[in-house]
């Protein structure tokens, strides 16, 4: 896979308004800091773990909530198709973005994630990711703010 990294300066947060926080999970360390600096270039704060055991460790020790997870799916040890059921289990609201370089009809095939889970393939446009990451994050707050 080949992405090209561009280094970005960390935006001071909007004032008044919380930073939201999206933790990204993959066992690869460079992309998982191409997605990190992409989101704090666009206001997001991040945390970052190279497996699912870091990920769920990360969460319960986090001193604020985590808004968003980026996981990959394919990941030694516990995989983001194991870490996304565990983080339904305890945090129902929770959007969870699947990033691979699979195939999404392979990825679905294997089973979980459930076929309409958000899922966007490696390589991806930066601006995409940056999209569906607000799209998500929207979403869940239309939700928690207006109950159906």
């Amino acid at each position: 896979m080949s992405l090209e990294l561009v280094a970005t300066s960390t935006p001071e947060p909007r004032s008044g308004k919380p930073t939201q926080r999206v933790l990204v999970v993959d066992d690869e360390q460079g992309l998982r800091d191409l997605v990190c600096r992409t989101l704090r270039a666009e206001g997001f704060s991040t945390l970052e773990a190279g497996h699912g055991a870091e990920a769920l460790e990360l969460i319960e020790r986090a001193s604020a909530p985590i808004d968003l997870v980026v996981t990959d799916v394919v990941m030694p040890g516990m995989d983001g198709r194991e870490l996304g059921r565990r983080l339904a289990q305890r945090w129902p609201n929770l959007p969870i973005l699947y990033i691979s370089a699979y195939d999404v009809n392979d990825i679905f095939r294997r089973g979980s994630p459930r076929n309409s889970a958000p899922f966007l393939q490696k390589p991806f446009p930066l601006d995409g990711l940056v999209t569906i990451v607000r799209g998500l994050l929207n979403a869940r707050a239309s939700k928690l703010n207006f109950p159906s």
